[in-house]
């Protein structure tokens, strides 16, 4: 056996070494059963390696195996690879050294959506648009997704040249960009609404600095009048536990139990509790949570929920309530091990049952909620909520079973197919590029003030004219009639059903390109949101709640 084989077969037995170690009174019958299995395993190995047909990829192949052993445990349980883990690493740090772009792949050329605010492109002055079509002197056209990431990031402080091509320009732009931290945040929109005392924060994912970036948009809210707030955590499917820690901890007195997790060994069991750092432990609150929130968000949710501080809307969590520890493999690559569940200060086991499969508990729960009415909904969860537990002040009932069950359910108005094919083929992101481009005479005072746009600008029936003619190049066709040939044709009955929803979106893309400030255009979407507009009719309820007057 080569000396890369000897090495990736030692890897597999070091993540079944790692999983038996914490096995304090193991039998000898199941000594034997493992020694047993590292013997099949040799053995293949060398039959492979003698007699297969081809000349067998030894690292696919091996990695495909610790990939299998570890799929016999959990859903959650995984193997990273060394690459992936070095982007999950910079993803969770919140910044990684590049030029600061958003973009997409269109028609095979890298075009910027919009630069990102107070990065090197947006100093320079990209705009929307611009394609960029040669990075260090070679040919950036027909470039992929992973390789423009390949080619723009790279090591703080080093250059990049890149040459663009710009609507009304007649010769390619050459642009010299020193590359810098580009923060990837995890607070995706902040802002008052028209009440002017509700503060509305979304969370997309619990990273490295979530509590900070949340705790400086609560400041920068409450200058701004804030009394209440809505935290969104739909669609946020976890991440850092410290961080949910954190973050619970900003609304709770001293001294309360915020999770606590069990595993097989008293090793891996634990409790965290408030401590006295909390700064808004007096603010009414609303969590939106969906079927999408997950692990880290079900830890605030339900916590908040317990102690009676907040209240839930929304539709049941997802239902992530296993702990993982990362286990280095010595080559970059890691072992992410279940070692514990989550449960709330109540009791609740926060991890759905996963019996049926990883496939059946990954989907099954984003398809329950698609496939059901309102009243089908709260049929189906008062069938499951055998599980009761009381909450810590208000004895309240609330729910076990898995996942975190809403005070109050609201479910969404699904898209239609037409809005599905238009966010899927990026119309709204490419009508707003049209729009800036075709708009840079216009001195319009709109364009500087953000509350005269959002009071006085309406989307035009030309714009809409412009809209539909973008979505045809985007092979998205508005006929009199469906021809026999279906695929992505829709009628004009079908774009009147959709009008409201389709001007607002324009409308918000629009806002974005002209006022990158987070604290501004989210108000735009969020005043149209139904969660939101149920969420501003529950106040009361989440004052008494939380005791606040």
């Amino acid at each position: 056996m080569s000396d890369k084989k000897f090495y990736m077969f030692s890897v597999l037995i070091l993540i079944v070494a790692i999983l038996l170690s914490y096995k304090y009174e193991d039998t000898e019958a199941s000594t034997n059963d493992t020694l047993q299995y590292f013997k099949k395993m040799n053995y293949i190995l060398r039959i492979v390696d003698n007699v297969y047909v081809d000349e067998p990829d030894n690292e696919k192949m091996m990695e495909g195996a610790i990939e299998g052993l570890l799929q016999g445990l959990d859903p959650h349980s995984t193997y990273i690879p060394a690459e992936e883990q070095k982007e999950v690493e910079e993803d969770f740090k919140g910044e990684f050294g590049g030029i600061g772009i958003e973009f997409e792949i269109k028609h095979k050329y890298l075009t910027v959506i919009s630069p990102i605010p107070d990065t090197p492109s947006d100093r320079l002055g990209l705009q929307p648009g611009d394609r960029i079509i040669r990075i260090d002197g070679k040919t950036a056209v027909g470039i992929t997704t992973n390789e423009v990431f390949k080619r723009l990031k790279g090591i703080i402080g080093t250059k990049v040249d890149i040459t663009i091509a710009r609507s009304g320009v007649d010769k390619p732009l050459e642009f010299e960009i020193i590359r810098a931290a580009i923060p990837v945040h995890s607070v995706i929109a902040k802002c008052m609404l028209d009440d002017k005392k509700t503060g509305y924060i979304s969370i997309n994912r619990f990273a490295y600095k979530t509590a900070a970036e949340l705790e400086e948009a609560l400041q920068t809210l409450e200058d701004r009048g804030m009394t209440q707030l809505i935290l969104d955590l739909r669609g946020n499917p976890g991440g850092l536990m410290d961080q949910a820690v954190e973050i619970t901890d900003k609304f709770l007195d001293a001294g309360k139990m915020i999770v606590y997790t069990k595993g097989r060994f008293k090793d891996f069991d634990d409790e965290y509790f408030s401590t006295r750092q909390a700064t808004h432990e007096k603010m009414p609150i609303i969590i939106l949570i969906d079927a999408g929130s997950a692990s880290a968000s079900e830890i605030v949710s339900g916590a908040l929920q317990d102690h009676d501080r907040a209240l839930i809307l929304g539709t049941k969590s997802f239902g992530k309530g296993l702990v993982q520890r990362p286990f280095d493999l010595g080559d970059g690559s890691v072992a992410r091990i279940t070692i514990a569940r989550y449960y709330t200060p109540t009791g609740r086991l926060i991890q759905r049952p996963y019996d049926n499969g990883t496939e059946s508990y990954i989907y099954d729960r984003f398809a329950d909620e698609d496939d059901l009415t309102e009243k089908q909904k709260i049929k189906k969860d008062s069938i499951k909520k055998a599980q009761t537990f009381y909450t810590l002040r208000k004895k309240r009932v609330v729910y076990g079973g898995g996942g975190i069950t809403p005070d109050s359910t609201i479910t969404y108005d699904l898209y239609s197919d037409l809005m599905t094919d238009l966010f899927r083929k990026r119309v709204f992101q490419d009508h707003s590029i049209d729009f800036f481009n075709s708009n840079k005479n216009d001195k319009g005072k709109w364009k500087k003030d953000f509350e005269i746009f959002y009071n006085t600008f309406e989307v035009s029936d030309e714009s809409v004219e412009k809209f539909i003619k973008i979505a045809e190049k985007n092979k998205i066709f508005i006929v009199e009639k469906i021809p026999k040939k279906k695929d992505l044709y829709y009628t004009k009955v079908d774009l009147e059903k959709d009008i409201e929803r389709i001007k607002l979106e324009i409308k918000y893309n629009i806002a974005r390109q002209y006022f990158k400030d987070k604290t501004l255009y989210p108000r735009i979407k969020a005043m149209s949101d139904k969660f939101v507009k149920k969420a501003l009719t529950l106040f009361d309820e989440a004052k008494k709640l939380a005791d606040i007057k």
